[in-house]
């Protein structure tokens, strides 16, 4: 499958005027800069060779001469914007960071607070920052380098969940709004600062595409981004797999290249109970584990082949990518299908077990579980059409695809005849 950004689809307006307003602000930015005087040494009765130096939270002022001509360009970026909302603030050195710093999270929430927060800074005219613990492992940056830099202090800031908190000067806001869904009216009150830190997971643009009228949902949709689209657009705009991915999926998507042949992508999210831990392999599946695992998710591959008789009649050969959390399943339906399934032969487990590790085998093993995470994120969005879950995964992974055909099962219904577009299960999850 190709990941690479398509032009005609997600239009190239948007894309190349942020491109410009983002790269003069980082090069405002970076000539604002100033790095901090290293202290003095101590008495050599106390030198240590590891002490460290504490750096500045922001930069002092005033700024020197190339600051304030890198800050012009910035300014005439911003001015000559041809999107709405381009007024200029004060300062035109203005940035957005999604911070999740020291917690991964499920990898679908953590991918809709990205693009929910790049939303906010295309349309508030900010440079944006992702700062994560995981991301790099498998994924660089595509148009933009979003990547966390000295120029860009992430502190001192306070971490609120309540909207309307006050903030007193030099602070940086850091806005929890997770589990929120928050109207982007609210965030009007801090245009005013030039460092917003968000972190939250699950979506906040309830309906804008759609439903909402007046500022910012009329100026998300003077973009041209589509509602079906607009999801995997801005994601494929942030990120590129990296090389590395692509030998943990070239043998399935190989596969899928054959003549006549239809992937249907089949995600089986079963309850936790059925989530073995990182260290468990195929020989700790017993004949009960794996029955108790079939039982549940037996409606999601009732679902996968109604689809199949219904959309993709004979001559077309149809396989399942089928990806789940449980091991026991993965082991039980390989009888059951021969030749039907196409899988990985990655352990299953829940994203938050990959985080920022101090030791160096820890971090190796998250390294390489986050990116084979990934891999089946990716190999799952290789797909035709798709029989989605309540999981997040599943449904960023067929919003990324550009794809609209879907069936959503959360996992007792299921009607291929009222198949649900990107617009629809998109809204329901994140508001894109």
């Amino acid at each position: 499958m190709d990941f690479e950004y398509p032009d005609a689809l997600c239009g190239t307006a948007w894309r190349d005027d942020y491109i410009r307003l983002h790269s003069a602000i980082r090069a405002a930015s970076a000539a604002a800069y100033i790095p901090p005087p290293s202290p003095p040494p101590p008495p050599s009765s106390l030198a240590s060779p590891s002490s460290p130096s504490l750096p500045s939270p922001n930069p002092p002022s005033p700024l020197p001469a190339a600051a304030a001509a890198a800050a012009a360009a910035a300014a005439a970026a911003i001015s000559d914007s041809t999107l709405p909302n381009a007024s200029l603030p004060d300062s035109s050195i203005r940035f957005l960071t999604f911070d999740q710093h020291g917690h991964c999270g499920g990898f679908g929430d953590f991918l809709v607070g990205v693009v929910s927060s790049f939303v906010v800074a295309l349309l508030d005219r900010r440079a944006f920052v992702i700062r994560h613990d995981c991301l790099q492992y498998a994924f660089q940056p595509a148009f933009i380098d979003w990547a966390e830099s000295p120029d860009v202090p992430m502190e001192p800031s306070r971490r609120t969940a309540n909207l309307n908190e006050s903030f007193p000067s030099g602070v940086i806001p850091f806005l929890d709004l997770n589990g929120n869904r928050v109207n982007l009216q609210v965030l009007e009150k801090f245009k005013g600062f030039r460092h917003v830190k968000v972190l939250w997971n699950r979506g906040m643009l309830t309906e804008m595409l759609t439903k909402g009228t007046g500022g910012w949902a009329d100026a998300l949709r003077a973009t041209g981004l589509r509602p079906p689209y607009a999801f995997g657009c801005i994601l494929r705009f942030l990120v590129r797999p990296r090389r590395e991915l692509w030998p943990l999926m070239a043998h399935l998507l190989q596969e899928t290249h054959e003549v006549q042949t239809v992937v249907v992508g089949v995600h089986v999210r079963l309850s936790d109970s059925f989530v073995r831990d990182p260290n468990a392999t195929e020989s700790s599946a017993t004949a009960a584990s794996m029955a108790a695992a079939l039982a549940q998710g037996a409606p999601m591959l009732a679902c996968a082949k109604a689809v199949e008789d219904m959309w993709y009649p004979p001559p077309l050969t149809v396989r399942w990518m089928l990806i789940t959390n449980s091991i026991d399943f993965k082991m039980a339906i390989r009888s059951h299908f021969p030749g039907k399934i196409l899988e990985t032969n990655f352990v299953p487990h829940h994203s938050e077990a990959y985080g920022n590790k101090d030791e160096e085998q820890a971090r190796e093993k998250a390294t390489q579980g986050f990116r084979e995470m990934v891999a089946e994120w990716l190999l799952l969005a290789s797909s035709n059409s798709f029989v989605l879950t309540i999981s997040g995964f599943s449904r960023t992974a067929a919003m990324y695809s550009l794809r609209p055909m879907a069936i959503y099962t959360p996992p007792h219904y299921c009607d291929p005849e009222q198949p649900y577009r990107q617009t629809e299960f998109g809204i329901a999850y994140s508001g894109i």
